[in-house]
Parts: structure tokens; sequence; C-alpha cells
């Protein structure tokens, strides 16, 4: 194969690529909540990384109960405030969910 081939496969390669990687698949559909939520994780814990697992845990609950397909990594505006005493920490996480499946309200 000659070098002209090879150069031209390789640019109709990456004209295919860039096409894909500016199609927005899915980000259109998210919608996002009016107001942050904000969730505590439950009191103090020997790490900060398991504070901040905790408090993300909390708050998924409360998202999910607006989207029930929202996530940390889709939420919008993410803040973490940890506060320490001694070894250690208790952290709270504030971010509005975004999802596309809005959350059935729960029957009392």
């Amino acid at each position: 194969m000659s070098n002209v081939a090879i150069f031209t496969r390789s640019i109709w390669f990456a004209a295919a690529l860039a096409a894909v990687a500016a199609f927005p698949f899915g980000a259109a559909a998210l919608e996002c909540a009016k107001d942050p939520v904000s969730a505590r994780g439950l009191g103090f814990l020997p790490s900060p990384e398991q504070s901040t697992e905790a408090a993300k845990k909390e708050w998924l609950k409360k998202a999910t109960a607006i989207y029930s397909d929202a996530t940390w990594e889709t939420a919008k505006g993410h803040d973490m405030l940890c506060a320490t005493q001694g070894l250690y920490s208790n952290c709270k996480v504030t971010a509005v969910p975004c999802g596309s499946v809005p959350a059935t309200p729960k029957k009392e």
C-alpha cells in the first residue's frame, strides 16, 4: 500500500472519530433539578475517603428520590465541605441532581 493511500485512510479515520466524538450521546436528554441537594455522612469516620463516600451515599439516596437514574457523576455544581476532629472526619456534599427518568413519588 502506498504512503498516499495510508495517509488518505488515516485522514478519513480521524474525521470519522472526530464526528463520533462531537455527537452528544444522551447529554441532551438529562434534566437537572431546580435546587441543589445536600447530605452529610452519618457520623465521623476514620478517613477522609470514607467520609466522602458516606456523604455521597446519603446524597444519592436524596437525589434518586428526584431522578431515579441520578448519579454523582451526572450532577452539576459539586461542592464538598469536610470537618475534622482529631483523626476523624465528616463530610457534607451539595450538588444539583440530574437525570433522564423522574422518580415516582412514594406512597405513604
